[in-house]
């Protein structure tokens, strides 16, 4: 994952408008369970969705990257963060609401692993609680051999990241990162193994982990969600 670029994720992603999602997440859950007051962000990252959503949850998040972690805790030092894999975290406490955003879920890569994940999500659910799945991009849109380049900026450095999808069964993503401050320039590369999951498969996963399931088709950028409720 993003072991070695931990400290300038928050700059290639500095276009997403987290606070603007996480009113709409609030929107989707109190619309559904109206009394919710805990939430869980699995693969919370550096804690951008935790820090708005705290103001209206009493929130956890729980992410597999520690240096990831270290940069939430600095940011939300009032929210418990644990280090865990999706597939197999315990926390020994149930929630309202369970989140995993920005195609996170990809990083189960199997059909097994990500239905995994998704029981693992319901188990710490409270009985009419929801899970909230942000996928990864569908199997229509991976695109072997697209390449795609961006640059950001800020006060520290200035980075720029190239990144071609591979032909592997369910996709990988190898990125090149030009990483340059006032000392130095540095070259990085990262290979994302990841698993893009068909419409029915999220269905089905949901399914088996006991849980009703919506569909939001646009989501929070364009992906879609998958939302179920806990009988």
């Amino acid at each position: 994952m993003f072991t070695k670029t931990a400290k300038q994720y928050d700059a290639v992603y500095s276009y997403k408008d987290y606070e603007s999602e996480s009113e709409l997440i609030t929107s989707m859950v109190r619309q559904r369970v109206e009394s919710s007051k805990t939430l869980l962000d699995v693969a919370c990252g550096t804690g951008k969705h935790l820090k708005h959503l705290s103001k209206q949850f009493d929130c956890t998040g729980v992410d597999l990257d520690t240096e990831m972690l270290a940069i939430a805790k600095d940011r939300i030092p009032d929210v418990p963060l644990h280090n865990g894999d999706m597939c197999e975290f315990n926390l020994n406490t149930k929630f309202d609401a369970v989140l995993c955003l920005f195609s996170s879920i990809g990083y189960t890569k199997t059909i097994e692993r990500m239905e995994q994940a998704i029981a693992n999500m319901a188990s710490h659910l409270q009985p009419g609680g929801m899970p909230l799945v942000e996928p990864w991009i569908s199997p229509e849109a991976w695109l072997v051999g697209n390449i795609d380049s961006e640059t950001y900026k800020t006060d520290e450095f200035v980075v720029t990241r190239m990144m071609i999808s591979e032909p592997v069964e369910r996709g990988r993503l190898v990125l090149e990162f030009l990483i340059g401050d006032s000392n130095s320039i540095s070259e990085v590369t990262e290979t994302h193994e990841m698993g893009w999951f068909t419409h029915d498969e999220y269905l089905n996963a949901f399914k088996k982990a006991g849980l009703l399931i919506e569909h939001l088709e646009g989501g929070l950028t364009g992906r879609g969600i998958y939302i179920g409720i806990k009988a």
